[in-house]
């Protein structure tokens, strides 16, 4: 009888490994490379860059300016969306494969949450003590950019916004903990119209 159970259990065992691991797979082939990623997917992507090039640096892991500037460099040059992200199209250029990358929670495709959203602008007041910079991993501070919890929706992560659309996280700050999205406008004053209010941000 013992036997029996055992071998029910096992068979069940590989019937779940089985299923969850092509989910792992595919998971993994959406891997973002931004600005602040490590490891040795950035290590992969960097030497491609630099047997191209692009980077005049030995590959360390670390994604910082010099490999932002090289592949920006790269998709322009190849005709590809200057995100300064290693995403699918950049890889595929690249030649390099996709694996995945640690960047706290995932979160699938389709999934809808539940944020409270605020608004800010390029002013002094929303942007101290960073006042000039870009957005965390680089892109230019614009419509459609938005600051998020990487542990909650990872830099990269491309989103629809409820009442504000087409977004990409691309942006940090330290009150944007948890279940908060905070949204750019154009004007302070846009910024200031949205207030705050809980809305429903979809995964693209």
């Amino acid at each position: 009888m013992f036997t029996s159970k055992k071998a029910l259990l096992m068979l069940v065992l590989s019937l779940v490994l089985s299923i969850a691991l092509p989910i792992k797979i595919s998971m993994a082939a959406d891997a973002n490379l931004y600005r602040g990623t490590t490891g040795a997917e950035v290590t992969k992507a960097q030497t491609a860059l630099v047997s191209r090039g692009y980077l005049k640096a030995t590959p360390n892991g670390v994604f910082g300016p010099k490999t932002y500037d090289a592949v920006i460099r790269f998709q322009k040059d190849n005709g590809l969306p200057t995100t300064g992200i290693v995403g699918t199209a950049t890889r595929q250029a690249l030649n390099i494969s996709s694996a995945q990358v640690s960047r706290g929670t995932s979160v699938g495709r389709g999934r809808t949450l539940e944020m409270v959203a605020t608004g800010y602008d390029d002013s002094w007041e929303s942007n101290y003590p960073y006042y000039g910079a870009p957005s965390y991993i680089g892109l230019p501070l614009a419509r459609g950019i938005v600051a998020t919890d990487p542990n909650v929706i990872p830099m990269g992560t491309r989103l629809y916004v409820e009442g504000y659309g087409e977004a990409i996280a691309a942006d940090q700050g330290n009150a944007i903990k948890g279940n908060r999205i905070d949204l750019f406008f154009d004007s302070r004053q846009e910024a200031l119209n949205w207030g705050m209010k809980t809305i429903k941000v979809t995964i693209l």
